[in-house]
């Protein structure tokens, strides 16, 4: 068991740095990520004024859309990375190497979430700078309670990547699937409207996205001093919702590995 855990360990590293020096090599990608965050925060703050929005109940508005922005950040690097990493595997014709390997898939999706989230950090250290120029007041008492909410903010989109993952490479859509699925989730899980404005009938759906609890738990870490003890009702229940994605990756995996093995469809997707 020890030997397997080793491997699998050394395969999510190494699937990562494969994927870092893929980026490495594409100037376009290493300009995207640091751009992409400060840019969207331009976009949704200008959006704030122009709509007479200079508000946010209780939270200042520019860092209430600095979390946001962090927030959407997890989600391309996690549920676009990890959920997509099969699809990027057929893209490079190397899935049927990966299926066949004597090794298991879930750390190559792990390798490529995490090769995602350390190509997340530039931009995610520049769009916190860039919101602070704009004015955004930070209010960090517990810095260690604010790193660990961000922590479970890429943790819970990570398990949300895992759980998509199999479902991605069956239905022969990722990509479709992914871009359906972020407008709601951006909406629903308070990146830049709080959800204590959604209908009450709404507000179990955004209870159920790991993600929801993990941002309110940051904002409330990063803009309101709040200690990790106060913010530790919103840790577990990302804990809890994140570990029934968690469940659902695997069984799906499972499901697919053994779905492509036994119509020998493999080479079909």
């Amino acid at each position: 068991m020890t030997g397997t855990l080793r491997a699998d360990w050394l395969l999510m590293f190494a699937t990562a740095r494969v994927l870092l020096l893929r980026f490495a090599s594409n100037p376009v990608m290493m300009l995207r990520m640091p751009l992409f965050g400060v840019l969207l925060l331009l976009g949704f703050v200008l959006a704030y004024q122009v709509s007479g929005q200079t508000a946010v109940p209780g939270e200042d508005v520019i860092g209430f859309l600095v979390v946001g922005v962090i927030a959407t950040m997890a989600w391309n690097a996690t549920v676009w990375g990890a959920g997509n990493a099969l699809q990027s595997e057929i893209y490079e014709g190397t899935l049927p190497a990966v299926v066949a390997a004597p090794t298991r898939i879930g750390p190559v999706i792990l390798g490529y979430g995490l090769g995602c989230i350390c190509y997340d950090v530039s931009g995610l250290l520049l769009t916190v700078l860039f919101g602070t120029v704009l004015g955004g007041r930070f209010d960090i008492a517990d810095p260690l309670a604010a790193l660990v909410c961000l922590l479970a903010l890429y943790v819970g989109t990570l398990c949300i990547g895992l759980g998509f993952s199999g479902l991605f490479i069956l239905s022969r859509h990722s990509n479709a699937l992914s871009n359906f699925l972020q407008g709601p989730i951006y909406l629903l899980a308070g990146f830049f409207v709080p959800r204590s404005v959604l209908p009450d009938w709404v507000q179990p759906l955004t209870d159920v996205i790991p993600i929801s609890h993990a941002v309110e738990a940051l904002r409330a870490t990063t803009l309101s001093g709040a200690s990790l003890a106060e913010v530790s009702g919103a840790l577990l229940a990302t804990v809890a919702s994140s570990a029934v994605f968690l469940a659902i990756g695997v069984w799906s995996l499972r499901r697919m590995d053994s779905a492509l093995r036994r119509r020998a469809t493999l080479d079909l997707l």
